[in-house]
């Protein structure tokens, strides 16, 4: 098969081979990367998942625009462990933007058929503003009363 007594097509074979056996290693590794990463995953959060992730503010009395009173409770749901221990310790800045949202909010706002789903926006972007390791992926009001 040496035709011209240098090895031309030996050592194109070789490197054909070679060249098989390098892509199927990438491929091998592909499919382990693919089923691996499928094995692991578990899926949606738990409940308690979620619960070590959550951080809830202390129950707040405040004004709305307009004259009314609220008295509230908010839970935070935070992306991970580092982003709720940066919530407790923002939890004074944290107050401070709710209060200052509520501020601006009427009673008639938050009657609104999604009042409250749009407030729940409001705080969650205006916390996340506030933290640099992580963010808050949801809002929920425990309980909420206007007067």
């Amino acid at each position: 098969m040496d035709t011209d007594g240098k090895g031309g097509v030996a050592t194109s074979k070789g490197l054909t081979w070679a060249l098989i056996v390098v892509l199927a290693a990438a491929v091998g590794v592909g499919a382990w990367y693919v089923i691996g990463s499928r094995a692991t995953s578990s899926g949606p959060p738990t409940a308690a998942d979620l619960a070590k992730t959550r951080y809830d503010l202390p129950q707040m009395t405040t004004n709305l625009a307009g004259g009314s009173v609220i008295q509230f409770s908010v839970s935070l749901q935070a992306s991970s462990d580092q982003a709720k221990g940066e919530l407790e310790l923002r939890k004074v800045e944290i107050q401070d933007a709710v209060n200052d949202i509520l501020h601006s909010w009427k009673r008639e706002d938050l009657d609104q058929p999604r009042g409250q789903e749009k407030l729940k926006g409001d705080i969650m972007k205006r916390v996340n503003e506030l933290l640099h390791n992580g963010r808050v992926t949801q809002v929920y009001f425990p309980s909420i009363i206007v007067q």
